[in-house]
């Protein structure tokens, strides 16, 4: 279930996150072609097979698609919930846990005096309350797109 709740707070990354791409020069993504082609002119067949089974076995497996449905769903309950539920700051948490790094996750953890040892806990149930919410908010969205 926490599996489920993680990728898809991971979906809403891909969707929302950061859109930062690095500019490559013309010039240098010619340069490595060239490099490339030269070296790959040498090969013998048995080469070329060896090569590219390695880069197929350290290649990682693509991402899924993006569910724009489902991360539109959760950027609006997170921005319609508020920054407190049962005391806790539910609200940063998905946050830093969603868009943050880890240090970000480490500092918000201490500064709740979260022991190392209890953290998971902490985090299931912070999950279990943003995950209720927008369980509710897609069944309110369901029964509405039934009247019409």
């Amino acid at each position: 279930m926490i599996s489920e709740y993680i990728d898809r707070l991971q979906n809403w990354r891909r969707t929302y996150g950061d859109k930062n791409v690095l500019s490559v020069s013309i010039t240098y993504v010619f340069c490595k072609y060239l490099e490339e082609t030269t070296e790959r002119l040498k090969e013998t067949e048995e080469e070329r097979k060896q090569r590219e089974d390695d880069d197929l076995a350290y290649r990682e497996a693509p991402l899924p698609p993006i569910d724009y449905e489902d991360a539109d769903l959760l950027q609006d309950v997170w921005r319609a919930m508020p920054d407190f539920i049962e005391y806790m700051p539910v609200k940063k948490f998905i946050k830093v846990l969603t868009f943050g790094t880890t240090r970000d996750y480490d500092n918000m953890r201490k500064r709740s005096r979260v022991n190392p040892v209890h953290e998971a806990e902490w985090r299931d149930r912070q999950l279990k309350l943003f995950f209720d919410r927008v369980s509710t908010e897609s069944s309110i969205r369901k029964q509405l797109k039934g009247y019409k």
